[in-house]
C-alpha cells in the first residue's frame, strides 16, 4: 500500500476507533430544580455535556448585537436569516461547532439538550446512503444558541427554535469529523427563573411540555408521551401517514409514535435510563433544599451503570436563575470529566472571559462542517485541555489520586460560593445604577481570579503525579514504555493502571487493557475491536507495539448488482459490493479485477487482496498489515465486512 494511504488510514483508525466507541454513546444528561424545589428558591438547571474524546469543549462568550437588514448565519454547513438583534450569550461550544451544548443567555433563559434517536432519523439515514436523503439542518447546538440569541423567556425561546426547526428541519452529523452517520435528534430542557419546557424533535416535528414546580430529568430518549402541552401542526398527521399512530387512538403519544424501535435505538434507550432514573431519584431526595452544591454532586455521581459522570464528559455547567430585571444570573461551568474537575462560576452580564478558557487545541476552534473538522489535540495552551490531561493522570491511580484532587476542588468551590454573594451583590448594584461596564468588570474579574486559582492547583498535580511512580509487577515491566506513532507524528505510552496495563493515545485517553489472550493480544477493555501485542527481540526485549483495529462495514448494496459481479466467478459474487464505515460515510467498494477480489479505497487506491487464510483473513496483496474478512449469512452472502488494520510502533529506548 503506499504510503500516503498508509498514513491516511492510520489517522483514521485512531479517529475512528474513538468514534466507534464512544460516537454512538449519544450520552447527555439534563436536569432541573424549579425554584420552589430549591434551598434559596431559584430556579437551577445543570446538564453534562458527553461527547468523542477529542472534542475540546472551550467556553464562549458572545455579546448582544444588532445585524444589518438581510444579515444571514454561517452554521457551519449551511446559512439561515439572521434576526435583527441577538441577545448575550455565554456557553460551552465544541471547538468546529457554531452552537453551545449548554448555555444562557443575558435574561436569565438556558438550555442543555440531549441526543435522541427516531424513526424519521432512521429513515433520513437510510435515505442519505441511497443518494436521496435530506439536506442538511442545524445541529441541535446550533439550534439550542439561536434560542438563546432570540429568546428572552423560556417560551420565546422555545418558538424561536420550533420556527428554526420547522423552517430548516435537522439532518447531518453532530460529531466532529463524521458526515451523516453521525448524526442524532435532540430534545432540551429551556429555562428561566419562572418556567421550563421539555422540548422534543423528530426531523421538523416536534411536542413540548411545560414544568412549573419540582424537579425533572431527561436523557438520550424521548420521554413525553401524551402529557404534551404543544404539538407541531403535522406531527399528528405525519405519524398516522408513516403507520406509526392511528387516528383512532387518540391523542398524540410522541414516544409510542416517533422514538426509533430499531435494536440500536432500544439499545439507547436502555442505556439511558438508568442515568435519567438516577438524576431525578437524587433530585427528589433533596426536594425542596436541591442547591448549586448538590447540583454538583448529582454530576459526578458514578453510582449507575452507565454513570451521569462518564470517562468521555466533555463539560458540565450548573446554572442560577435569579427573578428580577438587576439579577445577575451565575453559571457555574467545569471542563471535562465533572469528578476530577473544578466548577469556576462565569457570567454572562461580564464583559469578557479568561482567554485561556475559549482556547481550543491544537486545531484550534474553527467554525466548519463537521466532516471537515480534524479531531483536535493537546494544547497547554487550553483550559479544557489542561482539565482533560488532568483526567488521564487521575486514570492511572484513580483509587489514590481522585480523592485528592476532589478535596482541593471541593474546597476551591466552597470559597468560590463563600465569595460569590458580595461580588454578585456589588454587580447587581452598579447595574442598577445602569453602570453596566463597571459591574461587568467586576464580574469577569472574579471569574478570571477563579480560573487563576484553579490552574495553580492543576499545575501542583501534574508536578506532583510526574513524582509519584508506582512500583511495576514483575509481569507488566518488559512492556511499560513509550512507542512511536510516526504516522500521527506523537507518541503512545503503555503504563502501569492500577493492577493492569493501560494503553494513554496521545490528548485522547488512557485506554484499560485486559491481560493477553491465545492470540498474545492485549485487547482493549471498552471494545474487543481494537486491541495492542508486542514484538520481542531473539533475547526476549520488547522493540516493537502492534496496534490491531478491526472496523465493522455493513453491507449497503445487493451482490447481485451487475457493475460488480460482471466477470466474476461463482466463488467471489457472494462478496461483491459496497461497505460503509459507520458515522464517517465513507463507502469501499469490493469488486473483481486480475482474478481476485480487490477492495476500492474512495481517492486511495484498490489494493488487491489474497485468498482467505483458515480465519477468513484476505490479506492485502501488498502490505500484509491490512486484510478483510466477511460476514455471511445462512445463504452465504456477505452481510458486512471486517477491516482488520495492524500499525507498527517502535519502542523508543
Amino acid at each position: 500500500m503506499a504510503g500516503k494511504m498508509r498514513k491516511r488510514f492510520a489517522l483514521a483508525t485512531i479517529s475512528f476507533l474513538l468514534l466507534n466507541v464512544f460516537g454512538n454513546v449519544r450520552a447527555c444528561d439534563t436536569w432541573i430544580a424549579m425554584k420552589n424545589a430549591t434551598l434559596n428558591r431559584i430556579t437551577i438547571l445543570a446538564k453534562n455535556s458527553d461527547r468523542p474524546l477529542f472534542d475540546c469543549q472551550p467556553l464562549i462568550f458572545h455579546p448582544r448585537e444588532e445585524w444589518p437588514k438581510g444579515s444571514r448565519i454561517y452554521l457551519g454547513r449551511l446559512t439561515i436569516p439572521q434576526v435583527a438583534e441577538t441577545y448575550a450569550t455565554l456557553g460551552s461550544s465544541p471547538y468546529w461547532c457554531w452552537g453551545y451544548e449548554e448555555g444562557i443567555n443575558e435574561y436569565g433563559v438556558a438550555i442543555g439538550n440531549e441526543g435522541i434517536r427516531t424513526k424519521v432519523l432512521t429513515e433520513d439515514l437510510s435515505a442519505y446512503s441511497e443518494g436521496k436523503g435530506p439536506e442538511y439542518g442545524p445541529t441541535g447546538m446550533d439550534l439550542l444558541r439561536l434560542g438563546l440569541e432570540r429568546g428572552k423567556t423560556a417560551r420565546e425561546a422555545l418558538d424561536a427554535m420550533t420556527l428554526i426547526l420547522e423552517a430548516f428541519g435537522q439532518f447531518g452529523s453532530g460529531l466532529p469529523t463524521a458526515d451523516a452517520q453521525g448524526a442524532y435528534h435532540n430534545s432540551y430542557i429551556i429555562a428561566d427563573p419562572r418556567e421550563a419546557w421539555i422540548l422534543e424533535t423528530a426531523g421538523r416535528h416536534w411536542v413540548a411540555r411545560r414544568i412549573e414546580q419540582g424537579v425533572t430529568s431527561i436523557s438520550n430518549k424521548p420521554s413525553i408521551r401524551t402529557d404534551w402541552d404543544l404539538v407541531s401542526s403535522n406531527a399528528s398527521a405525519y405519524a398516522v401517514s408513516r403507520g406509526w399512530w392511528s387516528e383512532e387512538k387518540g391523542r398524540l403519544d410522541f414516544v409510542k409514535a416517533f422514538e426509533d424501535d430499531s435494536p440500536q435505538g432500544r439499545a439507547q434507550g436502555l442505556r439511558s435510563k438508568p442515568r435519567a432514573a438516577c438524576s431525578l431519584r437524587l433530585l427528589e431526595e433533596k426536594a425542596g433544599e436541591v442547591d448549586v452544591r448538590w447540583m454538583m454532586r448529582i454530576a459526578r455521581d458514578r453510582s449507575s451503570t452507565p454513570s451521569i459522570d462518564l470517562d468521555q464528559t466533555a463539560s458540565s455547567c450548573v446554572a442560577e436563575l435569579s427573578e428580577g430585571g438587576d439579577s445577575i444570573h451565575v453559571f457555574w461551568w467545569c471542563p471535562s470529566v465533572p469528578s476530577t474537575s473544578c466548577y469556576v462560576p462565569f457570567f454572562v452580564h461580564g464583559n469578557q472571559l479568561p482567554e485561556i478558557v475559549s482556547k481550543a487545541g491544537q486545531y484550534g476552534r474553527k467554525i466548519s462542517a463537521p466532516s471537515e473538522a480534524l479531531p483536535d489535540r493537546f494544547s497547554n495552551d487550553s483550559y479544557w485541555w489542561r482539565f482533560r490531561e488532568l483526567f488521564n493522570q487521575v486514570s492511572l491511580d484513580r483509587e489514590a489520586r481522585q480523592p485528592e484532587v476532589r478535596a482541593v476542588f471541593d474546597s476551591l468551590e466552597t470559597a468560590f460560593e463563600a465569595g460569590l454573594g458580595g461580588v454578585v451583590r456589588r454587580a447587581a448594584s452598579l447595574k442598577k445604577a445602569n453602570k453596566q461596564e463597571e459591574a461587568a468588570c467586576i464580574l469577569s474579574a472574579y471569574s478570571a481570579e477563579c480560573v487563576d486559582r484553579v490552574l495553580e492547583k492543576v499545575d501542583d498535580f501534574f508536578d506532583r503525579f510526574k513524582r509519584n511512580v508506582a512500583d511495576i509487577p514483575d509481569r507488566y515491566r518488559p512492556y511499560v514504555g513509550i512507542y512511536a506513532a510516526d504516522f500521527q507524528g506523537q507518541n503512545f505510552t503503555v503504563l502501569l493502571k492500577d493492577d493492569h496495563l493501560a494503553l494513554s493515545i496521545p490528548g485522547q485517553m488512557v485506554y484499560d487493557l485486559n491481560d493477553p489472550d491465545a492470540e498474545g493480544k492485549w485487547r482493549f477493555r471498552v471494545t474487543p475491536l481494537a486491541a495492542v501485542s508486542f514484538d520481542e527481540t531473539p533475547s526476549g526485549d520488547i522493540e516493537a507495539m502492534r496496534f490491531h483495529k478491526t472496523s465493522i462495514l455493513p453491507r449497503n448494496r445487493e451482490v447481485e448488482d451487475a457493475a460488480y459481479a460482471d466477470n466474476a466467478p461463482e466463488s467471489c459474487r457472494p462478496f461483491l459490493g459496497k461497505y460503509s464505515i459507520p458515522i464517517r460515510n465513507i463507502e469501499y467498494t469490493v469488486i473483481y479485477r486480475h482474478g481476485r477480489l480487490a477492495i476500492k479505497v474512495p481517492g486511495e487506491g484498490t489494493p488487491e487482496l489474497d485468498e482467505p487464510d483458515e480465519n477468513g483473513m484476505r490479506a492485502f496483496h501488498d502490505d500484509e498489515r491490512y486484510a478483510v474478512s466477511f460476514v455471511q449469512d445462512s445463504e452465504g452472502r456477505a452481510t458486512a465486512l471486517h477491516l482488520h488494520q495492524t500499525f507498527i510502533l517502535n519502542r523508543l529506548k
